[in-house]
């Protein structure tokens, strides 16, 4: 299966991911090569993916934005520890969504163990790396990352 057949079945999944997951109206930009050697994030959680392809995907917003997901998915918004135990769950969540999108076009996918990063936070990019702006209402706007090695 080419790159760009694998590329495009992982962007549309995390665009159906996002849209599951939150009860919230999503939309989703158009998705855009990312080019800059280095990401330079604030409050993230880095999911790794492993199987017939090696991606990860970065969800970067700020914390607040994050206490306000948690407000609209559970009814209580959380901080400190919990906040970041719910930002990795989070990445859990739509990692496994997309693993499960992926299947129904014979991409089989596990995901790794969520990575929170916290902070200034600066991450080498590879060359396939795609910018995939959300925004959720009443919410706010979230920077998703997708890398995908060939």
């Amino acid at each position: 299966m080419s790159l760009s057949i694998q590329t495009k079945t992982l962007l549309n999944g995390t665009i159906s991911a996002f849209k599951e997951i939150l009860p919230n109206q999503v939309t989703v930009q158009a998705p855009k090569p990312f080019n800059l050697p280095h990401a330079h994030l604030n409050y993230c959680v880095l999911v790794g993916m492993v199987g017939d392809v090696k991606a990860r995907i970065i969800i970067d917003a700020d914390q607040s934005l994050f206490a306000k997901l948690c407000q609209s998915l559970y009814g209580f918004e959380l901080d400190g520890d919990l906040l970041e135990s719910f930002v990795g769950e989070f990445g859990n969540m739509v990692a496994g969504k997309l693993c499960s999108f992926s299947a129904t076009d014979n991409i089989q996918l596990d995901i790794t163990t969520p990575t929170v990063m916290i902070g200034e936070t600066q991450i080498p990019m590879i060359q396939h790396t795609f910018s995939l702006p959300i925004s959720i209402a009443t919410i706010g706007d979230v920077n998703l990352l997708l890398t995908i090695e060939s």
